[in-house]
């Protein structure tokens, strides 16, 4: 009742986006009466973000960050300490803390939001274990093209 914003953090797996919509259609419906919105989306402890891009163009929403499987996360939380603690006295730890800094500044700039359109289930099922099921080749590039995705 007194938030303006949800974030979903999910990772890129099957019953991760299942229960992303989920949280979708539950802001979808808290939007019918109170000024809650979909801030976006923000993947987690994740490799790769394929399923999470295949959801997102089914259930259009903003991808806010999409944090990768980095070991010193695990090793804060071993360790009792947030990143930025252990940052200070390890600077080549900044990096990290970069991801969480970029998801500050979005919700910072008061983003408009969305509300959400979940995917029915049986949609959302078809979508992602088609993924599973029929996995495309990824396209290979020329070395032109390699280039315009290089980032300097």
């Amino acid at each position: 009742n007194y938030s303006d914003y949800c974030m979903i953090v999910t990772d890129n797996g099957f019953d991760a986006l299942f229960a992303a919509n989920r949280i979708a259609a539950s802001v979808r419906e808290k939007a019918r009466t109170h000024p809650l919105r979909l801030a976006g989306l923000i993947g987690n402890r994740t490799s790769k973000r394929d399923l999470i891009d295949k959801y997102v163009d089914a259930v259009p929403m903003p991808v806010l960050e999409v944090l990768p499987l980095i070991e010193d996360i695990r090793v804060s939380r071993v360790k009792g300490k947030t990143l930025f603690e252990m940052a200070d006295k390890e600077p080549s730890l900044g990096y990290v803390c970069d991801y969480y800094l970029n998801i500050a500044d979005q919700i910072l700039a008061r983003p408009e939001g969305v509300i959400p359109q979940d995917a029915q289930d049986r949609e959302l099922f078809s979508l992602l274990s088609d993924f599973y099921l029929n996995p495309s080749k990824s396209p290979v590039l020329n070395p032109e093209e390699q280039l315009d995705l290089m980032i300097v």
